[in-house]
């Protein structure tokens, strides 16, 4: 019984370190994501217009994706 309270108080101690986290962390990993992903769709952008070349109406369409970055 004694090892069963152990654990739960354990796994009561670990969870609210856990849930406790560093706001700054969570902040930077959150502007780290997206960065990461603005990055991936400027490089869609970019394939985009590569592969539209001269097409209005496609170049048209990239933008879209230029538009989401910000």
């Amino acid at each position: 019984m004694n090892t069963v309270r152990f654990l739960l108080l354990t796994s009561l101690v670990s969870i609210l370190v856990a849930c406790g986290s560093n706001p700054e962390e969570r902040k930077a990993t959150a502007e780290a994501e997206l960065t990461q992903e603005k990055t991936k769709t400027m490089q869609e952008y970019k394939a985009c217009v590569k592969k539209a070349k001269n097409d209005q109406q496609k170049l048209d369409s990239c933008e879209r994706l230029l538009k989401a970055i910000e």
